[in-house]
C-alpha cells in the first residue's frame, strides 16, 4: 500500500528507538529507562496499577432509570466548561458541542481531543437518556474518529430508544490506517497500546456529571478485532473501568496477528516470480468442497476444528487447471492457510490458522482475483503486516529497503516481533480483578473469521478459565460465544446472522441475569433455518476430528502474558516503562 511518506533509513532507525527499548530489561539509551518491579498478590498489583496511571474510582453496578434523565445545562454551557484536571496525564479539551439528530433523536454532540493527538467524539441524548454509558472500540490501526454505534446490538432496545450515552476515540493518533507510522512516538505508541480507552472513559464520565449533573449508573464497553483488543485491555489493566465489557473477535495477540499470521497469508500464496498461487476464481470450488465434507444437516460447520477435510480432494486431474478444482500448488498453499504460520521445526507461530468454512472471506484481506495487477498490495492482510513489520515491531526498524518477501518465519524472528507483547498485547488472562470488581464480560467470536481465527480466542479463554479456578467459577463473570459461519466481526457468514449481545450483557450487569443460550438470527432465513442457537462455551470439552484436521493440529510456540504488561509513564520524547509481576 502506498505510503503518505517514508523516513531515510537513518531517521526510520533513530526515531524508532525512542519507544522499543522499552523491552530491553537493564538497558538504558538516549535517557530511557525500563525497570521492573514486584508485587505480591493481585490486590498489591491493582493497587500498583493505580499508582502508575491515577486515582480510579471502581465502576460500581447500579440501577439504570426507567425514565429519562433531563440535563442540567444546555449543550452550549457543556461546550465552556474546562474537563483539564478530570484525567490524570491527559488533560481533555472540548472543541466543539452542538445538538446534533442522530439515530432520529438529539443528541448533544461533544467533540474533544487530549495529547498527544487523541480526538473522541461523546453523544449524549438531550430527552432520552437514562443513565447507561456505551464506550465504542475501534477496529485496524485506527487513526479516525469512528461510529459509536454499539456492536453486537442488532435491535437492542437501549440502541433503538436512544437511552444510551455513546462515545469513541481515534485510538491516539491521527491519519495512520495501515501506516503505522505513529509508531515512532512514544506518547502514541502508548495510547495506542493501552491508555487511549481508559482516559476516554474518565474524561467521558466527567463529562457526562457535569451535562447532566449525575455520572452513568452502569458503564459498558463494546468493540470487536482492535476493539475486541480494548476491550480485553480494560479487562486487564484497568478493572475498574466498567461494569460491563463486550470484546468481539479480539485481536488478543497483536504483533503475531499481524506480523506472523497476515504476512504468512499473502507470501504463502506468492509464487517465486512474485504472482498470486490461490486466486479468487477457485474459492468457491474450495468452499463447497469443504462445506460438503464438514456442514451438519442444516448446512453450516458447527466447529472447524472438528472438520476433517483435506484439500488434496479436490485436486487437479494431472494435466488440467480449471475453476472446479486445485492444482497441486493451490492445495499446498490451502494446507499452509489452513495450519497457520509455521517455522521450519512445525512449531505454530500463532494459535492456529483460517479456520475451515472462511473460504469465501478470504478475499479482500489475502486472496484477490487472478486479473488483479495490485496483488498483494492492495490486500488487507499486506498492508496490516507492513504496517507492523515495518514500523511498530521492533526495536530498530528495518531499513527503508525492507519489503514483506524478507520477513522469514523462524522461531528467533518470532521471539523479536513479540519482545513488546507487554506493550501491544491483551493476553493477560488473569480478570479476577476485574472479576472481583462486580465485572462481567461475554467475548464474542465469529468460527469463519478469516481475518482474526477464533482458535486463539478459545485458547485464551482457556486461559482465563484456569486463572478464574476453572470453567465454573469464570462463569460467574464470564462468557464466550462462538458464532458458527460467522465471518469477521459478524460482517456476513456463511450463514450470516446478526447478534444482540449488549442486552444481555446489560441485563447480567444490572439485574443479575446471567446469559445462557443465546440465538443469532440469520439475515436470510429459509425455510429450513431461520436463526442458529448457540450456549456458551466451555474451552475444556473435547473436540474430536478425523482426516486432515488442518484447524486443529497446532503446537503455538507462544505464551500468554500472565500479569507481564509494560506500564509506561512518558515524558515528551523520554519514557520510563516497568513490569508489575504478580504472585498468587
Amino acid at each position: 500500500m502506498p505510503r503518505p511518506f517514508r523516513m531515510t533509513r537513518a531517521s526510520r532507525r533513530s526515531a524508532f528507538l525512542i519507544v522499543t527499548v522499552l523491552a530491553i530489561a537493564g538497558l538504558v539509551l538516549a535517557g530511557f529507562q525500563l525497570s521492573a518491579r514486584a508485587a505480591g498478590s493481585a490486590q498489591a498489583q491493582t493497587a500498583a496499577r493505580i499508582a502508575v496511571n491515577g486515582a480510579l474510582t471502581a465502576a460500581q453496578p447500579g440501577t439504570a432509570n426507567a425514565t429519562a434523565i433531563a440535563p442540567a445545562i444546555t449543550c452550549n454551557v457543556l461546550a465552556t466548561r474546562d474537563f483539564a484536571t478530570v484525567t490524570p496525564g491527559a488533560p481533555t479539551q472540548i472543541t466543539s458541542a452542538t445538538v446534533t439528530t442522530y439515530n432520529g433523536a438529539s443528541f448533544c454532540d461533544v467533540q474533544g481531543v487530549q495529547p498527544p493527538q487523541l480526538q473522541f467524539d461523546l453523544k449524549l441524548p438531550v430527552s432520552t437518556w437514562t443513565g447507561r454509558y456505551v464506550q465504542a472500540g475501534c477496529g485496524g490501526y485506527c487513526g479516525s474518529v469512528g461510529s459509536v454505534a454499539p456492536q453486537a446490538a442488532t435491535g437492542c432496545p437501549k440502541v433503538t430508544g436512544n437511552e444510551l450515552a455513546l462515545a469513541t476515540d481515534n485510538e491516539g493518533h491521527t491519519g495512520s490506517g495501515f501506516n503505522a507510522l505513529f509508531g515512532y512516538d512514544p506518547g502514541m505508541r502508548v495510547s495506542y497500546a493501552y491508555s487511549s480507552e481508559h482516559n476516554l472513559a474518565l474524561a467521558a464520565k466527567a463529562i457526562i456529571k457535569a451535562y447532566y449533573g449525575q455520572g452513568p449508573s452502569d458503564s459498558y464497553f463494546d468493540g470487536c478485532s482492535d476493539g475486541g483488543r480494548e476491550a480485553l485491555v480494560e479487562a486487564e489493566r484497568y478493572p475498574a473501568d466498567f461494569n460491563g465489557i463486550l470484546a468481539g473477535a479480539p485481536e488478543i495477540y497483536a504483533s503475531e496477528l499481524n506480523g506472523e499470521v497476515q504476512a504468512w497469508n499473502v507470501l504463502v500464496n506468492m509464487s517465486s516470480s512474485g504472482h498470486e498461487i490461490l486466486t479468487a476464481d477457485k474459492l468457491p470450488a474450495l468452499h463447497a468442497a469443504v462445506e460438503a465434507a464438514c456442514a451438519n444437516a442444516q448446512g453450516y460447520i458447527t466447529d472447524p476444528r472438528a472438520c476433517g477435510f483435506d484439500p488434496k480432494s479436490i485436486q487437479c486431474p494431472a494435466g488440467t487447471d480449471t475453476s472446479g478444482c486445485l492444482t497441486p500448488a493451490q492445495v499446498a498453499v490451502a494446507v499452509k492457510l489452513y495450519q497457520g504460520p509455521r517455522d521450519p521445526q512445525g512449531g505454530n507461530l500463532y494459535p492456529g490458522g483460517e479456520p475451515y468454512g472462511s473460504e469465501l472471506a478470504w478475499i479482500p484481506w489475502f486472496v484477490m482475483p487472478s486479473t488483479d495487477a495490485n496483488w498483494p498490495a492492495d490486500t488487507i492482510d499486506y498492508g496490516a503486516a507492513t504496517g507492523m513489520l515495518e514500523d511498530l515491531a521492533f526495536r530498530v526498524n528495518p531499513p527503508a529497503t525492507f519489503k514483506l518477501a524478507d520477513w522469514t518465519f523462524t522461531l528467533r524472528n518470532y521471539q523479536r516481533l513479540t519482545a513488546l507483547n507487554g506493550l501491544n498485547d491483551a493476553t493477560d488472562p488473569n480478570l479476577n480483578a476485574f472479576a472481583k470488581a462486580g465485572g462481567k464480560i461475554i467475548i464474542w467470536h465469529g468460527l469463519a473469521d478469516s481475518a482474526i481465527n477464533p482458535f486463539g480466542t478459545i485458547n485464551y479463554y482457556k486461559a482465563v478459565t484456569q486463572a478464574a479456578g476453572g470453567f465454573a467459577a469464570s462463569q460467574r463473570f464470564s462468557r464466550l460465544y462462538m458464532v458458527p459461519g460467522g465471518y469477521h466481526c459478524l460482517g456476513g457468514g456463511a450463514p450470516q446472522v446478526t447478534a444482540d449481545l449488549l442486552d444481555p450483557l446489560i441485563r447480567w450487569v444490572e439485574n443479575g441475569t446471567a446469559p445462557g443460550a443465546q440465538t443469532f438470527p440469520l439475515t436470510s432465513p429459509t425455510a429450513t433455518l431461520a436463526s442458529i442457537t448457540e450456549t456458551p462455551l466451555n474451552p475444556f470439552t473435547p473436540v474430536h476430528a478425523g482426516g486432515a484436521a488442518l484447524n486443529l493440529s497446532y503446537h503455538w510456540v507462544g505464551q500468554l502474558l500472565h500479569g507481564n504488561e509494560l506500564w509506561c509513564d512518558v515524558n515528551g520524547m523520554e519514557v520510563a516503562c516497568r513490569t508489575l509481576t504478580v504472585t498468587t
